[in-house]
């Protein structure tokens, strides 16, 4: 059989012939009756026709084609009546409702983890931000004028100090401050640092605490050391610029070192430190970067 042939429809019933019915009469067929073979002849055997065997489709052949199953996701931009915005007339499944469809898109992208949470930046005062004498030395540092004055007493003695900030000082304070809560921990004395710390602050607020000499422990050789443990126990959250790496021994992986100021109008060493401050601010703990020792 032709492959190409159909099969035979196996719900097609055989149609059989009633070996009942009567004879047809020859002169009522629509054409001439073939004669009738002579009596002579040998009668050629009889062959029974045998109709082949229906081919029967496997049940995978049967079965109806359908279209593949797409999973459609919910789409969380939809429009509150459930209508995709990709697909208009294909509704979500299940939709959103639109009250927590509008919390997903007020609630902000960045989730608050253990590398966001606030830092402290500790500065100190003397050779770090500024540079005080007690005389006037507006040439040797490197600027013009007498400086800003401070009038000190102690012991009944009335010292005038001239202080001048080191170079960027304003810009440096004001972008730290934008990043960190910032202390000055100075080793100097509450009534001559305060009247420096409001020259520097300028009514902006930016220092959360001062700490003073009272609140450092004092070497046997004389230096004073800066407990930081007395600001936060927390101490991966806090570090300590300051130009006497002495004042950071207790502490050494939360010191910053910088070199001193007296009086380079071209310092730029503050400036040198804000791309590590601004990495700093992103760290879980500010130890692992500041113990490589690497900047």
């Amino acid at each position: 059989m032709d492959p190409r042939t159909q099969a035979l429809d196996p719900r097609t019933q055989a149609i059989e012939i009633d070996p009942r019915s009567q004879a047809i009469d020859p002169s009522q067929l629509p054409y001439p009756p073939k004669p009738s073979p002579p009596s002579n002849l040998r009668p050629s055997p009889s062959f029974e026709f045998s109709p082949p065997s229906p081919i029967i489709p496997s049940p995978e052949a049967t079965r109806p084609a359908t279209r593949s199953r797409l999973l459609l996701l919910p789409n969380p931009l939809a429009e509150s009546s459930g209508n995709s915005l990709l697909h208009p007339s294909i509704p979500n499944a299940p939709s959103t409702p639109p009250s927590e469809a509008s919390s997903y898109l007020s609630a902000p992208l960045r989730k608050k983890t253990p590398f966001h949470k606030p830092k402290t930046l500790i500065l100190d005062l003397d050779e770090t931000l500024i540079h005080s004498t007690s005389r006037s030395s507006g040439a040797g540092a490197g600027r013009k004028g007498e400086g800003h004055m401070v009038e000190v007493f102690l012991g009944g003695r009335s010292t005038v100090y001239h202080v001048y900030k080191r170079p960027y000082v304003d810009y440096f304070l004001k972008k730290v401050s934008s990043w960190y809560t910032l202390v000055i921990f100075t080793a100097s004395m509450q009534e001559y640092a305060d009247p420096v710390i409001d020259w520097l602050d300028g009514g902006r607020g930016m220092f959360g605490k001062r700490l003073f000499r009272d609140s450092c422990v004092q070497h046997q050789n004389g230096a004073y050391i800066k407990d930081l443990s007395c600001l936060q126990e927390d101490l991966e959250s806090i570090c300590l610029i300051d130009n006497s790496p002495i004042s950071y021994s207790y502490h050494q992986a939360n010191g910053i070192p910088i070199d001193g100021w007296f009086s380079d109008p071209n310092d730029q060493a503050l400036l040198d430190l804000l791309p590590v401050l601004d990495s700093l601010r992103f760290t879980g703990d500010v130890r692992h970067v500041l113990g490589l020792r690497g900047f």
